[in-house]
């Protein structure tokens, strides 16, 4: 796989990063599929859209505040760069806390029943992920172990991890995590029915965390950029697997056969 062309391109007067185009791609089809799924079951579309533009502001603060706490090396020299957000930095699970919270006081306020909104929106987020991963793409970043498999992507001398300048190919690891996104995403709409027959809702939400948790913490042991570490293990490997801990207490929650507390 070869190198991209650059991470950014001239559009007339505008100067456009890739990265930035590619995650406010994977936002707009995340916004059409929940306004579709809410529109389905007989809410407003309009309505359900605009509810997911104003969550925008809150997860891309969540998003950007979670990439500078679990990666603050970067920016202790130089603080400014925590707000320079065109060579990448957002965290995925920053952006779902935050969208989520966001969705659920909007949710509130339009006296909305927020599990079955949140499932609504849930299901297109890692379709949403999926695209906005290869914005990692043309940063060379989110690169896993040297590889000389034939998908391994050459990664420019600039753009090498300390300490393997002489390797040109690495595990496109932002790849493998966007074609599982895509998988998260159809088994989460084949299992809509299912799991709404069996759970209550808010299910998807605990279906998504456990799915996504998983993956995550097997892709992570692939990379090779520096990070937080507790212990052996990468700090969003620990989060990871509280994600889908979390995800398995929400399905056990909401289980319409679980004995109710006496």
């Amino acid at each position: 796989m070869p190198a991209p062309p650059g991470a950014s391109f001239d559009l007339g007067p505008l100067h456009v990063q890739w990265y930035g185009l590619c995650v406010l791609l994977g936002f707009m089809v995340w916004v059409f599929l929940t306004a579709r799924l809410w529109q389905r079951g007989g809410g407003d579309g309009i309505e359900a859209a605009w509810t997911c533009l104003l969550a925008a502001p809150v997860a891309f603060i969540g998003a950007r505040l979670y990439h500078v706490f679990t990666d603050y090396d970067l920016y202790r020299g130089d603080p400014g760069g925590a707000f320079d957000v065109t060579q990448g930095g957002l965290g995925v699970y920053g952006a779902v806390g935050g969208g989520v919270l966001a969705l659920v006081v909007i949710a509130r306020a339009r006296a909305w029943p927020v599990p079955t909104f949140l499932d609504c929106a849930i299901v297109g987020v890692p379709l949403a992920q999926a695209i906005g991963r290869f914005g990692n793409y043309f940063n060379q970043e989110l690169i896993g172990t040297p590889t000389s498999l034939p998908w391994g992507l050459f990664v420019d001398p600039a753009y090498r991890p300390f300490g393997f300048q002489d390797v040109a190919s690495f595990h496109p690891v932002f790849l493998y995590e966007s074609l599982l996104d895509v998988g998260i995403f159809l088994i989460l709409g084949v299992l809509w029915g299912p799991l709404h027959r069996r759970f209550r809702s808010g299910a998807m939400v605990g279906a998504y965390l456990i799915f996504y948790g998983f993956i995550r913490l097997l892709v992570e042991g692939l990379r090779i950029e520096p990070a937080l570490y507790m212990g052996p293990l990468r700090l969003n490997q620990v989060v990871s697997f509280l994600v889908l801990a979390t995800g398995v207490l929400v399905l056990i929650l909401l289980d319409r056969e679980r004995a109710p507390r006496r």
